[in-house]
């Protein structure tokens, strides 16, 4: 391998690569935020029943994430070894594969999960507006997996400016559409909460196209031909059916899949436990997990950079680095979480004004905000430690660690709610018991050093 195909390390590097991750993840970001500040405008449970779905549809679409993730690390792990020609095999197997499991994750939540709220919610309104969204957000699946694949690609390579452009068109159209067709403007018909549905379906749709379009066009930009004829080869493999990788795509990604529906579908749980506290704590939670997401904003870039960078230094065989890529991804992950959610402590009361006009839900959200920063700051570290379990190919292992936080964070909660009866700011103390363990596990399997040495 040439010197300058190596990975780079720099810091400045290692966040040129984040950035674009980052915002691709901000792309969920807006489009979360943006539905449930528009429905927020009809009402409170309005917001709280789109946030409910939203956090469902994240909850199923961790499968997608996992299966992006074995992408990721398979990808890194070709190119960082030379294997150019295997990478549109991988992206080929593992892009229809996608598109079978976004089959599937739009089966549950179009046809399973309107029993379950039926069945789970208490509030006769929210249970109304969660089946409004959810017959539109479903279909998103459609393309929302494959994007993910396609992501996991660029950021398997390391290249990942794409995720610019698709952030860019997913947050115009997501914003323009909701403010047409939530309150009829333009034209429009006023489809309220269907509307939010049918904007989102619509922008996921319009950045898969891209997405697809650019990888097609531009994929051998950063191979040299001449080392490497053929560069990846995605237009080869990618529009026919190669299965030569569903094992190690499975074996990898299924882990990763189910230790990210447990951390996702815990909260779900988590809110349903809210929900029984009242309406009020309900909205006051949804408008703090609104800003939560700024945290996963940094998370999930300098996560996704970690396993790439974990995965080809030890596809480089450069172990001696690891730790040092590990600190200063930590570091960076550090400083811009605590960029983007400074206004949780600096301008709580103007954020929750937002959302509601209720003075005791504006009340609530504060005193939780206050409480979560703290929590938020140290996902920064513990992140990057279960990223570095997962990029080295210890996916099952991700999951024992995962499963192990989970099982005492919904422990936690629950007493926290049904036995001791805390009011809903200090019930938000589950999250410090959650990234705490999560730490503490991570920290376990790393210790031996083994993991430097993994072969996938």
């Amino acid at each position: 391998m040439q010197h300058d195909e190596r990975l780079d390390i720099r810091p400045w590097s290692m966040a040129k690569v984040a950035l674009p991750v980052s915002l691709g993840i901000f792309v969920q970001f807006i489009v979360v935020l943006i539905d449930n500040y528009f429905v927020a405008q009809i009402d409170g449970n309005a917001m709280s029943a789109v946030a409910f779905v939203g956090l469902i549809y994240l909850t199923l679409a961790m499968i997608g994430v996992g299966l992006g993730n074995a992408t990721q690390i398979l990808v890194a792990r070709r190119k960082g070894s030379g294997e150019y020609s295997a990478v549109g095999l991988v992206l080929g197997n593992s892009f229809w594969l996608a598109f079978l499991v976004g089959i599937i994750q739009f089966s549950l939540l179009f046809f399973l999960m309107p029993g379950i709220i039926d069945f789970s919610i208490e509030s006769a309104e929210v249970r109304n507006y969660m089946h409004e969204f959810i017959t539109w957000r479903s279909i998103g699946f459609i393309v929302y997996t494959p994007l993910l694949v396609l992501d996991s690609f660029w950021s398997g390579i390391a290249r990942t400016r794409v995720l610019i452009y698709m952030t860019l068109i997913t947050s115009v159209l997501t914003i323009g559409l909701d403010y047409a067709l939530v309150f009829g403007n333009f034209g429009f018909p006023q489809l309220g909460v269907e509307g939010a549905g049918i904007a989102t379906v619509t922008a996921e749709c319009a950045a898969f196209l891209f997405v697809l379009t650019y990888t097609m066009l531009r994929h051998n930009d950063d191979v040299n031909l001449e080392l490497h004829p053929g560069g990846y080869t995605i237009r080869k493999w990618l529009f026919k059916l190669p299965v030569h990788h569903t094992k190690s795509l499975i074996k990898l990604g299924g882990p990763i899949a189910l230790q990210m529906v447990l951390s996702l579908g815990i909260w779900t749980v988590f809110y349903e436990f809210v929900e029984s506290m009242g309406e009020s704590e309900l909205q006051a939670s949804f408008i703090v997990r609104n800003m939560y997401t700024l945290a996963y904003i940094s998370v999930g870039g300098f996560s996704t950079v970690a396993k790439t960078y974990i995965s080809g230094l030890i596809a480089e065989r450069r172990q001696s680095e690891l730790h040092t890529v590990m600190k200063r991804l930590m570091f960076l992950n550090f400083c811009t979480i605590a960029l983007l959610t400074h206004g949780l402590w600096l301008y709580p009361e103007w954020i929750a004004g937002h959302f509601t006009q209720d003075a005791h839900v504006i009340e609530q959200t504060v005193d939780t905000m206050i409480i979560v920063l703290p929590a938020m700051l140290t996902f920064a570290f513990t992140s990057i430690m279960l990223a570095t379990v997962e990029g080295s190919g210890n996916t099952i292992a991700g999951f024992v660690v995962e499963m192990c936080t989970v099982l005492i964070y919904v422990a936690s909660a629950y007493v926290m709610i049904y036995n001791w009866h805390w009011p809903i700011h200090l019930v938000w103390l589950a999250d410090w018991v959650y990234f705490i363990a999560l730490g503490f596990f991570s920290l376990l399997f790393l210790w031996n050093g083994k993991w430097k040495w993994k072969e996938v």
